[in-house]
C-alpha cells in the first residue's frame, strides 16, 4: 500500500507535467526530504510513528522511498499547482492536509502506520498543518518558513521527549 501510494504520487507528478517544474521548487524538496531524514535521525531510538509495509521490508526501507519518492512528488504537485487566488489558496491548502490526512488514516486502518509515544492520528492532521504551510512558506517566504519548521521541529522534540541528547 505504501509502495502504491509512492508510485501513484510520481506518476501524477509525470501525467500532469508537474516534474518540468522540479528545479523552481528543487530546494524545497530536498528541505522536505531532509527533515524527514533527520525526525528517522533523531527518533532512531524513539519513534513516534513507524511504517509497518506490506511490499517493502520494513520501515527504514518504507520511509526511504517515502523520503525519495512521496515527499518529493508531493512537495512538487503542491507548489506546481498552487493557485493564485487568495480564496482558492485557503481551499486548495485545506484540500491538501484533509489528502493526505485521509491517506495517512488509511494506512493506519489497514496497519501500514502505528503510534507510539503518546503519537495519535489527530497529532498527524496538526503536523500535516504545519507541513503544508511551512512548504508553501519555504517557497514564497524562505525565512518564515524556515523559522516554522525550527519552531514546529523543537516543540515536537520537547513535547514528544525525543531524547536527542541521550549520552550512548
Amino acid at each position: 500500500m505504501i509502495l502504491i501510494t509512492n508510485l501513484l504520487f510520481v506518476i501524477a507528478a509525470i501525467v500532469s507535467r508537474a516534474y518540468k517544474q522540479w528545479n523552481k521548487y528543487y530546494d524545497v524538496m530536498l528541505f522536505v526530504s531532509f527533515c524527514n531524514l533527520l525526525y528517522n535521525f533523531l527518533c532512531h531510538d524513539h519513534m513516534i510513528w513507524s511504517f509497518h509495509p506490506d511490499l517493502l521490508l520494513n520501515h527504514k526501507t518504507a520511509d526511504l522511498v517515502n523520503t525519495f519518492l512521496l515527499l518529493p512528488s508531493t512537495t512538487l504537485l503542491y507548489l506546481a499547482f498552487f493557485p493564485a487566488a487568495k480564496r482558492t489558496q485557503v481551499i486548495y491548502y485545506f484540500l491538501w492536509v484533509i489528502g493526505f490526512s485521509a491517506l495517512e488514516y488509511l494506512w493506519y486502518a489497514y496497519g501500514r502506520i502505528t503510534y507510539q509515544h503518546g503519537w495519535h492520528f489527530i497529532w498527524s492532521i496538526a503536523f500535516y498543518f504545519f507541513m503544508f504551510l511551512a512548504i508553501r512558506l519555504l517557497h514564497s517566504h524562505r525565512a518564515a518558513g524556515l523559522l516554522l519548521s525550527v519552531v514546529t521541529a523543537t516543540f515536537l522534540i520537547i513535547y514528544f521527549h525525543i531524547p536527542i541528547w541521550k549520552q550512548e
